[in-house]
């Protein structure tokens, strides 16, 4: 009957450790991931609280097909601005654009570009950075 308890202890023993083993091997990846989540979601906070984009000069020209857009933009935060992940929106209507520059570094100025727009009458324009952090302004064609 002693050897009967020594045996069940050792298989009980055993079976913990590989639960233990198995639960920790699990457990630890799964903590990293979140660790380098909550980190990650910290990281763009601080980038949006210190995002600032103002709309300078709204300007159209007008050719034979409809008008071109000219939009100066100004980075007024601390952060830069990586125009790649820039949209701009007409009337709530993504469009395309060229930008004078890739980066807006802080308290510079960038060119926005829009051509072959048509329509008339009173239009909005709206710039959104990479962070979410918008401007907006009107224009008259």
């Amino acid at each position: 009957m002693g050897f009967s308890i020594s045996a069940a202890a050792a298989v009980i023993g055993v079976s913990l450790l590989m639960i233990v083993e198995i639960s920790l091997g699990t457990i630890i990846p799964l903590y990293v991931d979140i660790q380098e989540s909550y980190d990650q979601m910290k990281d763009r906070a601080v980038d949006e609280l210190q995002t600032s984009v103002t709309i300078a000069n709204v300007n159209t020209t007008v050719n034979a097909s409809g008008y071109d857009l000219n939009v100066t933009i100004r980075n007024s935060g601390s952060t830069v601005i990586d125009t790649r992940y820039v949209h701009v929106l007409i009337d709530g209507a993504s469009v395309s654009f060229s930008c004078s520059s890739t980066y807006i570094h802080p308290e510079n100025t960038n060119y926005i570009l829009v051509h072959g727009l048509t329509g008339s009458g009173e239009k909005k324009v709206k710039v959104i950075t990479q962070n979410g952090i918008s401007c907006y302004d009107s224009y008259i064609v």
